[in-house]
């Protein structure tokens, strides 16, 4: 039997201590302590004020001998146990998850453009027959100079996926200088070709109409 065993024992038959032996569980901190627990414990569950610790050690000292002092004024046994094991339970959690969290390896991480084989996603093969699939390409500035505009919209309406409609007063050969931008969306590109006063553009519904 622990102390703590022969405390909550004592606590229930205080009969079958002598003084001596009272005196011993009284002297040792940690079974002091683990009193303490237990004697706050049963304060808070009955709403009332926290008592005089030292008082209490006296008074169990002093009836010891009686047969009044029983675990009913603070806890059956079972639970008092639960409660010490509870606690010491609650502790060993908090100093793993400490551990846990500061020691968190932040290694072997790997993005996806790294495991990414950029040759598997150009070609794809089926019935031995080679079939090359276009990938995007990185944005280029593209130059025009002096092409008519038809060629020129119908090759940035192809690079946005989008449909060029001319109406019927506009010019399809006028000629033009322009520094096309590839990183550019395809509004930024029509303001800028706007900047030409013999056109004008705008988008509907992915379809560029030039008046």
């Amino acid at each position: 039997m622990d102390k703590i065993d022969h405390l909550l024992d004592a606590i229930e038959h205080p009969e079958n201590y002598s003084d001596s032996e009272i005196e011993t569980l009284l002297q040792d901190p940690e079974t002091r302590e683990v009193y303490r627990i237990l004697d706050k414990t049963k304060t808070s569950l009955q709403s009332q004020s926290s008592p005089d610790v030292d008082a209490e050690w006296e008074t169990f000292r002093r009836r010891h001998h009686t047969k009044r002092f029983r675990i009913s004024n603070l806890f059956s046994r079972n639970i008092a146990v639960g409660l010490a094991v509870g606690i010491m339970s609650l502790a060993a959690v908090a100093a793993v998850i400490s551990i846990s969290i500061n020691h968190t390896p932040n290694h072997n991480m790997v993005t996806e453009n790294e495991n990414t084989d950029p040759a598997n996603e150009a070609t794809v093969y089926a019935d031995s027959t080679y079939i090359e699939i276009p990938t995007a390409s990185n944005p280029e500035i593209i130059v025009f100079n002096n092409e008519p505009l038809e060629i020129i919209l119908n090759r940035i309406a192809d690079y946005y996926g989008y449909k060029i409609l001319f109406s019927e007063n506009a010019t399809k050969s006028l000629r033009l200088y322009f520094r096309w931008n590839q990183a550019l969306s395809p509004e930024e590109v029509v303001e800028s070709l706007n900047n030409f006063n013999q056109i004008h553009l705008s988008i509907n519904d992915k379809t560029i109409n030039i008046d």
